[in-house]
């Protein structure tokens, strides 16, 4: 909780029990209209303090602080790439790793991985019950806070104790698995720039098996 959090909570809390200590020292005094104009002008300035003070304390993804997990930075990509794909994805994931909290970076297209980067952990790629999903229901899948998941056992591949993950489906063949550094730690902007990318990796791989070039 920030220090703003914490004061404007405490100035509504002296607030409230400004307001229920006047009551009780008022006594059997009959009732004015000042007093009840107080009560009212109280009553609204302290319950806003502490709703201020309460939405201050709402999690905010850029606070997280990013965990230490294990892997070796590196970077493989699939043999027998078109430049076009390769370069599409270098530079993607490139891109994603420097301005977002990504830590590693996947593409998986027909059930084989194009593209590993970030930290590594030499574990290969096994397809499982949410990527399975995500692939069927063409939506994205986020699981912000991944140790509340009984499914993580899936991203075996993924660097140990990573705590957010990100599935973002690649046309009906394809897959983006990014892992977060923290939790909740992909905001909007984020979210909205892997399903770009995704979008340009469609049609990349698309237009290589189109002609005719080695995807398989």
């Amino acid at each position: 909780m920030t220090t703003g959090a914490r004061l404007s909570l405490f100035a509504g809390g002296i607030g409230a029990l400004a307001l229920a200590l006047n009551h009780l020292t008022a006594g059997s005094s009959p009732a004015n209209v000042s007093l009840g104009r107080a009560d009212v002008v109280g009553s609204l300035m302290a319950v806003g303090l502490m709703l201020v003070g309460l939405n201050w304390t709402s999690v905010d993804p850029a606070a997280q602080k990013p965990l230490t997990l294990s892997g070796e930075q590196g970077l493989q990509l699939a043999e027998g790439l078109p430049d076009a794909v390769r370069e599409e994805l270098g530079w993607g994931s490139r891109m994603l790793l420097l301005n977002t909290a990504a830590v590693a970076v996947h593409c998986i297209w027909k059930q084989r991985r194009l593209l590993s980067r970030g930290l590594l952990t030499g574990a290969s790629y096994q397809d499982g019950p949410l990527a399975q999903r995500v692939l069927g229901s063409q939506r994205r899948l986020y699981l912000a806070n991944l140790k509340l998941f009984p499914g993580r056992r899936e991203f075996t591949y993924l660097p140990e104790g990573a705590p957010a993950v990100l599935l973002e489906p690649v046309g009906s063949q394809g897959l983006l698995v990014v892992a977060g550094a923290s939790p909740r730690c992909f905001n909007s902007a984020d979210l909205g720039w892997v399903k770009g990318w995704a979008e340009r990796l469609e049609l990349r791989l698309e237009e290589a098996e189109r002609d005719g070039a080695a995807m398989a």
